[in-house]
């Protein structure tokens, strides 16, 4: 069974109600939601310094996991390179926050 939770956008407000309006991204040390016109004004504005230029929901955001997933293991391994491979399986946890949170209610 299908909980439906409500999303609702950080900049206006708004109710979210279809995933491909949905961008998530990091505003300072959160994880927030936008619609996708929100987003884009606020990268014009003067709060772009906070909020993250590239979306954790989009196409390039699911290569970059695949690659951090591929490099983080086969650096974990490795025995000076262990931290760079922590780092590395973090974005994956940003990741699946993003999923978790908001695109699996859409």
């Amino acid at each position: 069974m299908k909980e439906n939770k409500t999303i609702y956008c950080y900049k206006c407000a708004g109710e979210i109600k279809n995933s491909h309006d949905l961008v998530v991204t990091n505003n300072f040390l959160l994880i927030v939601p936008y619609h996708k016109k929100c987003f884009s004004k606020e990268l014009m504005g003067l709060s772009t310094i906070l909020v993250g230029n590239f979306p954790i929901n989009g196409a390039m955001s699911n290569v970059s996991t695949i690659l951090a997933i591929i490099f983080g293991t086969i650096l974990l391994f490795i025995r000076d390179l262990r931290y760079i491979s922590v780092m590395l399986l973090l974005f994956l946890g940003i990741r699946f926050y993003s999923w978790f949170q908001y695109e699996r209610h859409l």
